[in-house]
């Protein structure tokens, strides 16, 4: 049986699902981390450095008139690649809208889809510096709960 720290950091998770943060691939990744400790934190920071590298590239050539069409689809790319494979649903939607206005030619668009894509990336670090940072708080449990995906159980576009 779960221990109430594990039950809670279950329900944190849940959270991070429920509100469509999230899909499956964060407990896949999860699933990774038995066989080495901080495995999943680290993934994590990696793909946080490379997003807000990503990101100022991105505000960069967003600056620049007329737009640089292919280096803004070449980074959205590499974006989307990198979002998909943490399971970040929300920043996913945010790129594919961008990607969206981009096949319509809707340049005027463009500025506020971008800066929904930070703002969705902002979202999911700060709810998962926050889910890692209790999780350190209490003693290593494995987490029994599976959560419940609803629709968010594939990547499929």
């Amino acid at each position: 049986m779960a221990s109430d720290f594990a039950r809670y950091i279950a329900k944190l998770r849940q959270l991070l699902f429920d509100e469509e943060i999230l899909n499956r691939r964060f407990v896949e990744l999860e699933w990774l981390e038995n066989d080495a400790e901080g495995f999943l934190e680290d993934v994590y920071g990696e793909y946080f450095r490379d997003a807000a590298k990503i990101l100022r590239l991105m505000g960069a050539e967003m600056k620049q008139r007329p737009y640089h069409i292919p280096e803004i689809k070449r980074l959205l790319n590499r974006f989307k690649k990198k979002t998909i494979s943490i399971g970040a649903v929300k920043v996913k939607h945010q790129i594919n809208c961008m990607w969206q206005n981009l096949k319509r030619g809707d340049f005027e668009a463009l500025t506020s889809v971008f800066e929904g894509i930070k703002r969705e990336n902002e979202l999911v670090q700060f709810r998962l510096e926050s889910y890692f940072k209790v999780r350190k708080q209490g003693p290593p449990a494995e987490i029994e709960d599976r959560p419940e995906y609803g629709y968010m159980d594939t990547d499929s576009e």
